[in-house]
């Protein structure tokens, strides 16, 4: 079935080619129906048209041949006849069904498009529309054929002019040199071409006769009621050259009405008759400039009111837009700072003596804590992605490393439930690129832990990183795989499985806890790196994840000295954690909340810590200016505080007159847990961030890094 299809594109193709050097264009209106690449369709048309015109030649040259001379029998006579009658039928009858073939290829397009009546995609109707069409046409005479002929001459110049300026702008946009040069030599040619067609006596070939400029002004003015009709239907907000295009439509339409008139008047023979010329003709001139100026100022008015509508819009989901990211803002906060109650007593309820019942029911309240972190965390992040507030931070990373990570990650998950995980690089040259580091990581986070949350116990998992193409201005294409033997998804779920909050199964009936989101921010950020990803899927068998991204080349020499370590760590007998004693250690702990300072006091002097808290900024401010040079260790300041924030506050002790005070290590503690937050943090003078709920391992490190720092500066 699949060799008929192919060559009854083929044979379409065919019968089209010969009348390319009319309407070229219209073989790229058949492209859709092709079975074959586009580009062997270049050969097809040129070998179409040698054939064709093989053809045709052969059938001339045999009529002139039998042609007898002086007629001495009828039966030479009849011979030739024969012959010219076969010859003469070919020729009307291929050039009856291309013209039809290619006409209504033409009008079943533009139907396609919603140019035109959705009635024209029906072949029968586009036939019997041109039937009719020519019929009318016929009245006018044989002469009525030069008129569009001359009219189809001006259109292909003009189309080929149109694609050859949007091949060159293309082409520019994209660097490719040699189609923005072709490109450039088509536009000039056929710009030359036109001025030709319009403007007579300027070569040696005549322009247009009257009545083709008549009929160029008609089309003109058939355009902008096409366009009319495009506005009206069209749910576009913004036409771009809308503005240019419809001035030099009209334009157009004025210069050939004028010169319609103008060769009209210079072919009368006589006064009389220039007189009669100008009056009718004056009359047809008014109504056509005055019909085109009408429908043209009628659509600019549609389009800037629909621009004006537009804008309103976009400004009102600016302001959406804002209002949902500062109540988002506002509800992090609020959620996070009981959250963190919740699940800093609960880690310190699980370091005291109970029974290993009460114990099981911290656990959960723990398990479920993080979960439901997790969940706040993902609706935060889908509200950035949403607003446009994240943005590729690119820089030269090793893929290699990155996948070499990823199965470090997950090894012992993957041993724990006793399932095969296999990480593939090898096949990759160029394995240094500049990329979003942290974001792709994401990506191959969620798309693994998704096949490790559906895959059951036993079955197996594995991540391939594929090189698909290198070398096109400096970029490589790559292919990341992610496949697993899991349960597998519907052909109606995987179509909407990265819309936001779909799941195909609850945590009700699959027992699998998941917010929905994953998938979704996934998709949002492999979109931003203009990637693609696709899902091959079916229930209980498996699915496979590919996600394909092109990137920028690095060299090794690109990635800096710690990134390397941090990927190729050497094994020493220092590898493990750094540590430090805590105990001859005193912070200032700003905090504002009642409970959450109890929690904070409690593991910090866990820990091993002196400490000494602030109720708000003022109060953290006059405490480390009235103290002695080295008597805070560090402060751990809250930002959302009465009186002072914490931004406020930090910036007021660095400015402290004393340099030692005023360089004191202060470290935000906040529920305040956006990325700009941090950014924030750093801007107003702070070495770290630390969010709420308190991740205590986390806390831990960051406070040894920025102690040792700091005595690291006093040395």
């Amino acid at each position: 079935m699949g060799g008929v299809n192919r060559g009854f594109a083929v044979a379409s193709l065919v019968i089209l080619a010969p009348w390319a050097f009319v309407g070229f264009e219209t073989t790229s209106f058949d492209t859709a129906h092709f079975k074959f690449p586009i580009r062997r369709s270049g050969r097809i048309i040129v070998l179409s048209i040698l054939a064709t015109a093989l053809a045709y030649t052969s059938m001339a040259l045999v009529s002139v041949a039998a042609v007898p001379d002086g007629f001495s029998s009828w039966q030479e006579y009849i011979s030739g006849l024969a012959v010219m009658t076969v010859t003469a039928i070919a020729s009307i009858l291929t050039g009856i069904i291309g013209g039809y073939r290619a006409t209504t290829r033409v009008l079943s397009t533009m139907a396609e498009d919603h140019i035109l009546s959705e009635a024209f995609s029906k072949t029968t109707y586009s036939i019997l529309f041109i039937m009719v069409f020519s019929i009318i046409l016929s009245v006018f005479g044989k002469n009525t054929l030069d008129w569009f002929v001359d009219l189809t001459s001006f259109g292909a110049i003009a189309g080929f002019g149109y694609t050859s300026a949007a091949a060159y702008k293309i082409a520019k946009m994209e660097g490719n040199k040699r189609t923005k040069t072709t490109g450039l030599i088509g536009t000039v040619i056929s710009a030359v071409f036109v001025i030709v067609q319009l403007v007579p006596r300027l070569a040696a070939m005549e322009a247009m006769s009257s009545e083709a400029f008549l009929l160029l002004s008609l089309w003109c003015l058939i355009g902008f009621v096409f366009y009319w009709r495009t506005v009206n239907r069209s749910t576009l907000t913004e036409y771009s050259g809308m503005s240019t295009s419809g001035v030099v439509l009209f334009a157009l339409l004025l210069y050939s009405a004028l010169m319609w008139l103008a060769k009209r008047l210079m072919s009368g023979q006589s006064l009389e008759q220039v007189k009669n010329s100008l009056t009718s003709g004056g009359v047809v001139l008014v109504v056509i400039i005055f019909v085109g100026l009408t429908v043209m100022l009628y659509v600019q008015s549609v389009v800037r009111k629909k621009h004006e509508a537009a804008e309103r819009e976009k400004i009102h989901a600016v302001e959406s837009s804002l209002a949902k990211s500062q109540f988002l803002f506002n509800m992090s906060h609020d959620i996070r700072t009981p959250m963190n109650a919740i699940i800093g007593y609960t880690n310190l309820a699980l370091k005291e003596p109970a029974p290993q019942e009460v114990h099981s029911y911290l656990e959960k309240i723990e398990s479920s804590s993080q979960h439901l972190l997790a969940l706040i965390n993902d609706i935060l992040e889908m509200s950035r992605i949403e607003s446009g507030k994240i943005e590729l931070e690119l820089c030269p990373v090793d893929l290699r490393a990155i996948f070499s990570g990823i199965r470090d990650l997950f090894s012992e998950q993957m041993k724990q439930k006793e399932m095969d995980f296999q990480v593939h690089t090898s096949q990759v040259k160029n394995r240094y690129v500049w990329c979003d580091k942290k974001n792709l990581n994401r990506v191959l986070l969620n798309v693994i832990s998704n096949a490790y949350k559906f895959t059951p116990k036993g079955g197996a998992i594995s991540a391939s990183l594929w090189e698909t193409g290198t070398g096109e201005n400096g970029y490589g294409s790559y292919e990341m795989r992610v496949q697993d033997s899991g349960i597998g998804m519907s052909k109606e779920f995987a179509e909407k499985m990265f819309n936001a909050f779909e799941r195909e199964r609850t945590s009700t009936d699959s027992g699998i806890e998941g917010t929905g989101l994953g998938l979704s921010i996934t998709k949002q950020i492999v979109d931003l790196m203009g990637g693609t990803i696709e899902v091959m899927t079916a229930p209980g068998n498996g699915t496979e994840m590919i996600i394909r991204l092109k990137l920028k080349l690095a060299e090794e020499k690109d990635i800096p000295e710690e990134e390397k370590r941090e990927q190729n760590p050497e094994p020493t007998e220092s590898a493990g954690e750094v540590t430090l004693d805590f105990t001859q250690k005193r912070l200032l702990l700003v905090e504002d909340n009642a409970i959450n300072m109890e929690i904070a006091v409690m593991i910090l002097s866990q820990a091993g810590f002196m400490l000494e808290t602030a109720e708000n900024g003022k109060i953290a401010v006059d405490m480390v200016a009235a103290s002695a040079p080295g008597y805070y260790d560090a402060i751990l300041m809250d930002i959302q505080m009465p009186v002072m924030n914490g931004y406020e506050a930090t910036r007021a002790i660095r400015k402290l007159e004393n340099k030692a005070l005023a360089r004191i290590p202060i470290l935000a503690m906040t529920a305040n847990a956006f990325k700009e937050d941090e950014q924030a943090a750093l801007e107003a003078g702070m070495q770290a961030h630390i969010a709420k709920p308190i991740d205590i391992q986390a806390m831990m490190q960051t406070l040894t890094a920025v102690l040792l720092e700091a005595e690291k500066g006093e040395k």
